[in-house]
C-alpha cells in the first residue's frame, strides 16, 4: 500500500529529510521518498499497518520539526504570501524599542525594553539558528546574525543590534521569495491540474483523471495526445510515434487488435481504445517510478554564497574565539573582549546577503520573459559552474526527419531500380527514414502486389511483392536474410536485396535544426569547455549527420545506463565544475537525474521530463539554451563579484580590529561601510540584463567625448 502526502513549499528541504529519517523508524512503514519539486513524501506502508494510525504518527513527526508545514492528500498550492503573524511581531518589536527609546523608559530600564523589542522581532531568526544548528548540525550565517546581535546588545548598542536584525530579515525575505517565485512560476504551468482521460461511457465521453481509469473501460485518443495507459485498439487506425519513452526514434501502427503501449503519440487519427492496465502499473508508471528513483540521489545544487557563507562563518568565529582566549592573557582583558564582541557585530556579510537574491530574483525575471523556467536558484550557479554541455542527438540538434542523401549501387545497377525496390521493402514501416525513401520515389505503388511483408524493430523489414523477395535494412539483417553486402560506407544508410542478391544502399542523412550551427558556436563561447552528444545511435552515423555543428566529442550506442554513467565520469573529472544535459523525452530522465543541471522542452502534459529538468524551455528553440546558459554565467558571475566586494571589504575591518583599539562609535561606522558596499553590489545586480550594459556604454562614450571637448 503505497500513500502520498503533499506538504506546502518550504524553503529548506533539510528539515523535511530530517523528518524522514524518523518516518523509516515507524514499525509500519516500509519505504519512504521524498520529490523536492513536487513537495511530495511517498510512503510504502507494510501490509499489516493501520493506515489512519501511520498517517497520524507521520503528520505528528512532520509538525514536530515545523508545525507551520501543512499536509494533505491533495498537491498543495504554493503560498507567496509573506507570514503575517511574523511581519506583527516585528512591528511590535519595533514599537517597544522605540518606546524604550525615548525618556519616559529610565535609563536602567532601557536594556530590559531592547531585549523584548529583539526577541519579538527575532522568531524568524531564532527559528532558523535551531534549524540549522541544532536540528540539521550545521553552521550558516544564520548563526553569525544571532551572534552579532548578542554582540552588539552586550556592548549596549542596542540600535545597531535592531539594523543587523533589520537588514538580515530584509535579506531572508529576498531569498525566501526569489525560491517562492520559482517553483510558483513553474507549478503554475507544468501542475495546472491532474492529467485526463477522455473515458466513453454509453456513447458519451467524459473528461476523467487518470488515476481513476480502470481495466476494461473505453477511452479516446486524438492525434496529438498521448497514448495515457497500456491499451488494446477496438477502432480506427493510426500511426503512434514511440520515441517520446524510446531511446530511439520509431513509430508503430495502430489498428484493431493492436496493443499499444503507454507513453506514445497518436500522430494520425482518432482512437478508440480498451484499457488493459491501470496507471500505476503501464510502461509509463515504470519510466516514472525509474525517474523517481533516479531523482532521489539528485541533490539540488548549493547556492555559492551559502557555501562560501558557511566558511566564512567558521573564520570570523575561530577569531572571536581567538581574542576571547587571549582577553585571559592580556593585561587588558575587557578591550580584547570588546574586540571580540565587535567583530562578531560588524562581521555579517550584508553586501553578499542582500545583492544575491536581489541578482537571483531579477535572473528568474528575466528568464520568464525569454520564455524560460527556472526552477530554483541553485541551478543559476550551476549554469554559472558549467564546463560539459551534453545533448541528446534526436529531436533537440536534429529535427527528427531524414531525406536521400545518394544511392550507392551495386556494380551497374540502376539508382531509380534501387530506390523502387526500397520502397517496396518500406512499403508498410512507420519509421522516418521509410518515409523519406517512398517521399523520394514520388510515384504510388501498387499495394495489391504485396503478397507478403515483415517487419523487425530497428533491423529492417522483407516483403514478398510481384513475386519477387526484397529485403532492406541493416547490413546484419541482410545477412540473416542471406543477403552478402558490400560496403564501403559508414554513415547512415539502408541496404537492399532482391531475390537474395545484393543491388546497392541508400545513404541518408537526418535534418538539423536551422538554428543549431549558429547556437553551438555560440555555446562555444561561453566558457563552456565541451560541448558533446549521447546518444543511442552507431557513431559514425551520428557523427557525420553532426558534421556541421562542430560538436566537441560524439559518444555513440549507449544504452540510458550507460549515458548516465558518463555524465557521472565527467562530474568527476571537472572536480568541482557543472556538467549540464538537454534532455528530449521521458527515456533521458534518469540521465537528467544524474547531471547537475538539466534542460528540456516542455512538451505534454504527460512528458514527465519536464518535472524532472531544472530549467524548462517553453518553445522549442535551440536559441532559448543559449539565452539560458548565458543568462545563468552572467548572473553568476555578478554574484562571484559581489562576494569578492564583500569579503574584501569585510577582511579590510577585521584587520583593522585585530591590530588596533577600537574606538567607541566603530560599530556604527562599519554598518554604514556595510550600506554603502551593499547598494553598490545591489547596483551591479542591474549588469545582469545587457540593456543595462549598453546603457552603461553610451554612458561612458558620451563622457569619454566631452572630456575631449
Amino acid at each position: 500500500m503505497v500513500k502520498n502526502f503533499f506538504i506546502s513549499h518550504i524553503e529548506n528541504d533539510n528539515i523535511i529529510k530530517k523528518a524522514i529519517e524518523d518516518i523509516n523508524l515507524l514499525p509500519d512503514v516500509e519505504k519512504v521518498t521524498y520529490q523536492s519539486f513536487q513537495q511530495k513524501i511517498k510512503v510504502t506502508f507494510s501490509k499489516d499497518a493501520d493506515e489512519k494510525i501511520a498517517t497520524k504518527d507521520i503528520i505528528d513527526i512532520i509538525h514536530n520539526y515545523d508545525d507551520n508545514i501543512n499536509v494533505s492528500d491533495k498537491m498543495l498550492s504554493i503560498n507567496g504570501k509573506i507570514n503575517r503573524p511574523n511581519v506583527i511581531l516585528y512591528i511590535i518589536g519595533i514599537v517597544i524599542s522605540g518606546v524604550t527609546y525615548t525618556q519616559y523608559i529610565p535609563v536602567d530600564y532601557k536594556w530590559i525594553g531592547y531585549l523584548i523589542g529583539l526577541l519579538l522581532c527575532s522568531k524568524v531568526l531564532i527559528k532558523k539558528v535551531y534549524n540549522t544548528v541544532f536540528l540539521e548540525r550545521r553552521i550558516n550565517e544564520s548563526l553569525l546574525i544571532a551572534l552579532a546581535i548578542i554582540g552588539a546588545f552586550l556592548i549596549k548598542d542596542y540600535k545597531e543590534a535592531l539594523i543587523v536584525l533589520s537588514i538580515y530579515l530584509l535579506a531572508n525575505y529576498l531569498s525566501w521569495k526569489a525560491s517562492i517565485l520559482a517553483k510558483k512560476d513553474v507549478s503554475d504551468i507544468l501542475h495546472k491540474e491532474e492529467t485526463i482521460v477522455y473515458k466513453l461511457n454509453d456513447k458519451v465521453v467524459l473528461a476523467t483523471p487518470i488515476k481513476e481509469i480502470q481495466e476494461k473501460d473505453i477511452i479516446i485518443v486524438r492525434p496529438g495526445e498521448i497514448i495515457p495507459l497500456t491499451t488494446r485498439v477496438l477502432e480506427g487506425r493510426s500511426v503512434i510515434d514511440m520515441s517520446p519513452i524510446s531511446n530511439e526514434n520509431f513509430q508503430e501502427e495502430a489498428k484493431p487488435g493492436v496493443i499499444l503501449k503507454s507513453g506514445g503519440i497518436n500522430l494520425d487519427k482518432p482512437l478508440k481504445l480498451l484499457v488493459l492496465k491501470r496507471y500505476n502499473e503501464g510502461l509509463l508508471k515504470e519510466l516514472i517510478t525509474k525517474t523517481e528513483e533516479a531523482m532521489e540521489h539528485k541533490k539540488g545544487f548549493a547556492k555559492t554564497s551559502e557555501t562560501i557563507g558557511e566558511i566564512y562563518v567558521k573564520v570570523v568565529a575561530g577569531l572571536a574565539a581567538l581574542l576571547l582566549i587571549y582577553s585571559f592573557f592580556s593585561g587588558n582583558p575587557s578591550q580584547f573582549i570588546y574586540k571580540g564582541l565587535i567583530l562578531l557585530a560588524t562581521s555579517c556579510p550584508w553586501a553578499m546577503l542582500l545583492s544575491t537574491p536581489i541578482a537571483h530574483n531579477y535572473a528568474l525575471s528575466l528568464a520568464k520573459k525569454l520564455g524560460v523556467l527556472i526552477k530554483d536558484t541553485g541551478s543559476i550557479d550551476a549554469i554559472g559552474k558549467m564546463r560539459t554541455l551534453f545533448f541528446t542527438k534526436t529531436g533537440i540538434l536534429t529535427t527528427g526527419q531524414y531525406k536521400i542523401k545518394e544511392i550507392r549501387p551495386y556494380k551497374n545497377i540502376k539508382e531509380d531500380y534501387i530506390l523502387t525496390y526500397a520502397a517496396i521493402g518500406e512499403l508498410q514501416a512507420k519509421h522516418p527514414i521509410a518515409q523519406a525513401v517512398r517521399k523520394a520515389l514520388n510515384k504510388e505503388l501498387n499495394i495489391d502486389l504485396l503478397e507478403k511483408y515483415r517487419e523487425e524493430k530497428g533491423k529492417g523489414a522483407m516483403a514478398i511483392y510481384g513475386g519477387k523477395t526484397i529485403v532492406v535494412g541493416t547490413e546484419n539483417f541482410l545477412d540473416e536474410q542471406g543477403v552478402d553486402v558490400v560496403n564501403d560506407y559508414s554513415g547512415t544508410q539502408i541496404h537492399v536485396g532482391v531475390d537474395g542478391q545484393y543491388i546497392g544502399s541508400i545513404a541518408l542523412e537526418e535534418n538539423l535544426k536551422p538554428e543549431g550551427i549558429e547556437v553551438i558556436e555560440k555555446l562555444k563561447q561561453l566558457k563552456i569547455d565541451k560541448v558533446a552528444v549521447l546518444t543511442g545511435e552507431i557513431k559514425q552515423g551520428a557523427t557525420e549527420v553532426l558534421a556541421p555543428l562542430k560538436i566537441s566529442k560524439i559518444y555513440g550506442e549507449l544504452n540510458i545506463e550507460d549515458k548516465v554513467s558518463r555524465i557521472r565520469r565527467e562530474h568527476n573529472r571537472l572536480k568541482g565544475k557543472t556538467v549540464a544535459f538537454v534532455g528530449d523525452t521521458i527515456s533521458d530522465s534518469q540521465v537528467m537525474a544524474a547531471s547537475d543541471v538539466s534542460f528540456a522542452f516542455l512538451k505534454g502534459s504527460l512528458d514527465r521530463v519536464t518535472e524532472v529538468a531544472d530549467v524548462v524551455l517553453m518553445k522549442e528553440d535551440l536559441n532559448l539554451i543559449f539565452e539560458s546558459i548565458n543568462l545563468g554565467k552572467r548572473t553568476y558571475s555578478i554574484i562571484q563579484q559581489n562576494i569578492i566586494i564583500t569579503l574584501i571589504t569585510k577582511l579590510i575591518i577585521i584587520i583593522y580590529i585585530m591590530f588596533n583599539k577600537v574606538p567607541t562609535g566603530f560599530l556604527m561606522v562599519a554598518i554604514g561601510i556595510d550600506l554603502v558596499i551593499s547598494l553598490l553590489t545591489i547596483l551591479n545586480c542591474f549588469r545582469i540584463t545587457k540593456r543595462f550594459n549598453d546603457i552603461l556604454s553610451v554612458l561612458a562614450s558620451k563622457f569619454s567625448r566631452n572630456k575631449e571637448q
